[in-house]
C-alpha cells in the first residue's frame, strides 16, 4: 500500500481538487479525518442575536454608489456634446 502524499506538494494539491468536486470522496475524506460529513454548505451560527439583527442586514450595498456615466462616441465625436 502506498503512502499518501504530504500535505501541500503538488499531488496533494490535484487530489484535494478532485476530492472537493465529488461529494462521495468528500464525504469519505472526512470520516477518515475524524470529521462528521458535511453537506457542502456551511452557513454559520443561526443563533437568536442573528435572528434578531436579521431585518437590520443591508443587503444591497451599490445604491450609494453614483451610476457610472458612459459616453458614446461615433466616428470621433461624442455623442453627448451639443454641436
Amino acid at each position: 500500500m502506498t503512502q499518501p502524499p504530504e500535505k501541500n506538494t503538488r499531488t496533494w494539491v490535484k487530489n484535494e481538487k478532485l476530492i472537493a468536486k465529488n461529494p462521495v470522496l468528500r464525504n469519505a475524506r472526512d470520516k477518515a479525518e475524524g470529521f462528521k460529513p458535511s453537506s457542502g454548505i456551511t452557513t454559520g451560527v443561526n443563533d437568536q442575536q442573528y435572528k434578531d439583527g436579521y431585518d437590520k442586514i443591508d443587503w444591497n450595498s451599490n445604491k450609494d454608489k453614483p451610476k457610472p456615466k458612459f459616453r458614446v462616441k461615433i466616428n470621433g465625436v461624442y455623442q453627448d456634446e451639443e454641436e
